[in-house]
């Protein structure tokens, strides 16, 4: 079912964002210019995809999924929005990001599993889905790369955007691949497995595996520098692993200094990275230069997902046990202020920018 809130008579809210130049946004932001950027954010209680303008708080749309939307990516010219759903029954959602509407469902045989008897939170269920969960974009924009962490076979599904198909699967044996995600550099794919403490490496051109690193601690985020590098967040012992992605191999393990699970993003300019800890309910600066922890911002239960913007000056943090998205201001020297809290859904995790052009 697809959901739209009021809309002017030109049938959409963005016009008057982009109109926004020099507006005041709520929550202590200031002047800002108009806004090139939306922020994406699934809320899984709620089963719905939220688009948010992060410098009014502004829900701009919202569409309402079957069941718990986990992650998203956005294709590369803004227009498609691929969620993915991974309760039974498990698909991935094609949005179109004009209208917020659904244009279709990803459904395949590979997202189901025999049933069996999973703990999901606080219940144990009957289990008939092979959780198709972290979803990412190979550069062009061709290939849509869907992880099935809870198949007989853990791997990666394909599907071929063009055609509107799967086109197979790729296998990996690993458990604990939550997430996954292209670096633009060099169209490789990396999967990090948190119940293996490895990364695959899969060459998005011929979909072959190239390598599999050794991350201990619980890799479960992978964000990439303009440098060449990727970098990993472990959920269990704090660190973030730093991987050089011309030879695949670690150069540097961080200590964040906070404790938990969460996930990284790295700034598009490549000088800072940020580290949420669900334990420690907090988001870690780093300085991506000197490989040192620029400062803390504590934000409260359930952080999630971070987002940089565009220029590198904010960032934005889903709180799933607040349901909010935190704006952090991030100075020259890396150290961050929250400025704004802007309530969406019931509990926000995952999510993902959508560039307005």
């Amino acid at each position: 079912m697809s959901r739209m809130l009021p809309k002017p008579p030109n049938g959409s809210l963005r016009p008057l964002i982009l109109a926004a130049v020099a507006a005041v946004a709520s929550g202590g932001l200031g002047s800002v210019a108009a806004q090139d950027h939306t922020i994406i954010a699934l809320s899984h209680s709620d089963f719905t995809a939220y688009e948010l303008d992060p410098a009014s708080g502004r829900i701009v749309s919202q569409f309402t999924a079957m069941n718990q939307p986990h992650e998203a990516v956005v294709t590369p010219d803004g227009r498609t929005i691929f969620v993915a759903i991974p309760r039974d029954p498990a698909y991935v959602v094609i949005l179109d990001a004009e209208t917020f509407e659904e244009r279709g469902r990803i459904e395949s045989d590979y997202f189901h599993r025999p049933p069996d008897q999973r703990q999901y939170g606080p219940e144990v269920i009957t289990n008939r889905s092979a959780l198709p969960h972290g979803v990412a974009l190979n550069r062009a924009g061709t290939k849509l790369y869907i992880g099935v962490e809870w198949s007989e076979v853990p791997g990666v599904v394909v599907y071929d955007v063009s055609r509107g198909e799967v086109s197979g699967k790729i296998d990996l044996l690993l458990n604990g691949g939550h997430f996954l995600a292209v670096d633009p550099r060099s169209d490789k794919l990396y999967y990090p497995h948190r119940d293996d403490d490895r990364v695959v490496v899969i060459d998005t051109r011929t979909d072959e595996i190239v390598k599999i690193i050794d991350v201990p601690g619980g890799p479960v985020g992978v964000d990439f520098t303009p440098g060449g590098e990727a970098w990993v967040h472990s959920d269990y012992d704090g660190t973030v692993t730093v991987i050089d992605t011309s030879t695949d191999e670690v150069v540097e393990t961080i200590d964040t200094g906070g404790w938990g699970a969460g996930r990284i993003s790295v700034s598009l300019d490549g000088r800072f990275a940020a580290s949420t800890r669900n334990d420690t309910e907090n988001v870690a600066i780093i300085n991506v230069e000197t490989r040192q922890v620029a400062g803390h911002v504590t934000l409260g239960p359930g952080p999630g997902f971070p987002l940089f913007s565009p220029d590198g000056r904010r960032l934005y943090v889903m709180n799933s046990r607040v349901g909010d998205v935190a704006v952090i201001e991030v100075g020259d020297d890396g150290a961050g202020a929250v400025v704004a809290r802007h309530p969406v859904g019931v509990n926000p995790f995952g999510g993902t920018l959508r560039h307005i052009r």
